[in-house]
């Protein structure tokens, strides 16, 4: 089991809030900025996961993640600025 917290931020309260999936169309960049609001803080993400060996071949694992939003984010989201994502793989090799 593992845990981990990150503080996120801007380097500067002039900068963008960069967003997206990178340069995949051939008519987009891929990426747009949002303004910061004159704030810094993006968010604190807070990661728990857990991996269980079933046996030699197999593996389970166990993943959530929360984002408290910060400044940056409550400007853009005043309604939703916390996200949650959580997940569960198993792996077998062969």
């Amino acid at each position: 089991m593992r845990t981990e917290v990150h503080g996120l931020r801007l380097p500067d309260r002039s900068d963008l809030w960069y967003l997206g999936g990178g340069a995949f169309q051939p008519w987009s960049f891929g990426f747009i900025g949002r303004p910061s609001g004159g704030r810094r803080g993006l968010a604190t993400l807070y990661d728990v996961s857990a991996d269980w060996t079933v046996n030699a071949k197999t593996s389970v694992t166990f993943h959530f993640g929360y984002a408290a939003g910060r400044g940056v984010i409550r400007s853009v989201y005043p309604e939703g600025k916390d996200g949650r994502f959580g997940y569960a793989e198993v792996s077998r090799r062969f």
